[in-house]
C-alpha cells in the first residue's frame, strides 16, 4: 500500500506524444490541369477545417520541414515518383479527374500504372460549380448531375472494367468560392485525410522506399 502510485497519463507524455502529420499524394497529370485543381481545393478545404497544409513537390527527403505536427503535405508528383516512395501499408494516392478529355486520358494511364504496381488509388472528381450534385447513396457520397463530368467518369469505369479489371473508387470533392465547406464536401475531405500516408514519427525514415 505505500508503493508509489504510478500515474499513466504521466507514462504517455513521457512518450512526448504529438497528432500524425499526413501525406496527400495528388499525382501529377501528365496532360491538362486537373491534378493543380485538386491541389487547390484540398488546400482551400485544409484552411477551412484550421488544418496545416503545404505543397511539395520532388523527392520526400528534400521537402521543407516546417510543417507544424498535425498537418498535411499535399505532395505533387508523378506516378512512377510516388511509386518510388510509397509504403506498402501506406494510405491510397489520389487521381483528379476534371471534364476535360486530357483529364480522362491522364486519369485512365495512372490508374493503370498505380494498380498495376498494387497500390489503391482514388479517383477524385471534381465538379464545376454550374454542377449540382444530388444524393448517390450507393457511393456513399455525392455524384454531379447528368453534364460532362458524369460522362467522363463512366467513360473511365468503363475503361478500366475492360482493360484492367478493375472498378475505380471514386469520389466527389466540390468546392466553395467563398472559402467555406459544406458538410457535404467536408464528410469528402475528411474521407481523403483518412485515406492519406500517416507519419506518425517526427523524424521519417525516407531511406525506407517502396520496393519496386
Amino acid at each position: 500500500m505505500l508503493e508509489p502510485i504510478r500515474d499513466q497519463a504521466a507514462g504517455l507524455l513521457a512518450w512526448h506524444l504529438q497528432p500524425p502529420t499526413r501525406v496527400l499524394a495528388v499525382i501529377a497529370a501528365a496532360r491538362g490541369s486537373a491534378s493543380l485543381e485538386l491541389l487547390w481545393r484540398l488546400h482551400q478545404g485544409c484552411q477551412a477545417i484550421g488544418m496545416p497544409c503545404a505543397v511539395v513537390e520532388g523527392e520526400p527527403g528534400h521537402w521543407r520541414d516546417d510543417l507544424p505536427c498535425g498537418g498535411a503535405w499535399l505532395w505533387h508528383a508523378p506516378a512512377d515518383e510516388v511509386l518510388r516512395w510509397w509504403p506498402n501499408d501506406g494510405g491510397r494516392p489520389l487521381v483528379a479527374l476534371t471534364a476535360e478529355p486530357a483529364a480522362l486520358v491522364a486519369a485512365y494511364q495512372d490508374l493503370k500504372r498505380l494498380h498495376g504496381m498494387g497500390l489503391r488509388p482514388v479517383v477524385i472528381a471534381l465538379p464545376e460549380p454550374s454542377d449540382h450534385p444530388v444524393p448517390d447513396g450507393a457511393r456513399g457520397g455525392e455524384a454531379p448531375a447528368p453534364g460532362p463530368l458524369p460522362a467522363a467518369l463512366s467513360a473511365l469505369r468503363r475503361t478500366c472494367d475492360s482493360h484492367l479489371g478493375v472498378a475505380p473508387t471514386v469520389w466527389v470533392l466540390g468546392y466553395d468560392a467563398r472559402g467555406s465547406v459544406t458538410p457535404e464536401t467536408q464528410a469528402v475531405l475528411g474521407r481523403i485525410l483518412d485515406a492519406a500516408w500517416v507519419l506518425e514519427a517526427p523524424a521519417f525514415a525516407w531511406e525506407q522506399r517502396r520496393p519496386c
